[in-house]
């Protein structure tokens, strides 16, 4: 048992978001044990992605230093609060990238299972 000391402090969770043609996040704080809760901050309607990181900087910082980052469903990483405070262009191109990768990595097996599916192209 960890005496409160030594306890692990809590690092949020934050989910990033297209919503058509703007950006919205939400704030988890999980539990251990595999408890998902329910969202405790909810913010949106960004023009773009490092303006929403800007204001999770904002509505975060003064009390976390780090959080975890899941952009359109994916895990894109951890970041400490104050990238996203003095570079989010950076931060969100980086996070944009990760997150293309992993969409690729899921799109790739269902569109090369597809294609098995509808056999050999013939040239005719």
């Amino acid at each position: 048992m960890q005496r409160p000391s030594e306890a692990q402090p809590l690092q949020p969770v934050v989910e990033l978001r297209g919503e058509g043609a703007t950006f919205a996040y939400a704030v988890r704080a999980p539990r251990s044990k595999g408890v998902i809760p329910p969202s405790s901050y909810k913010n949106g309607g960004f023009a773009t992605l490092p303006e929403c990181l800007r204001d999770v900087a904002k509505a975060l910082g003064g009390n976390f230093r780090r959080i975890y980052v899941r952009l359109d469903g994916h895990c894109v990483g951890e970041r400490d609060i104050v990238e996203l405070r003095v570079s989010p262009e950076k931060v969100a191109a980086e996070l944009k990238t990760e997150c293309d990768a992993l969409e690729a990595l899921h799109i790739k097996p269902a569109a090369i299972s597809a294609q098995k599916k509808a056999g050999p192209v013939v040239a005719g």
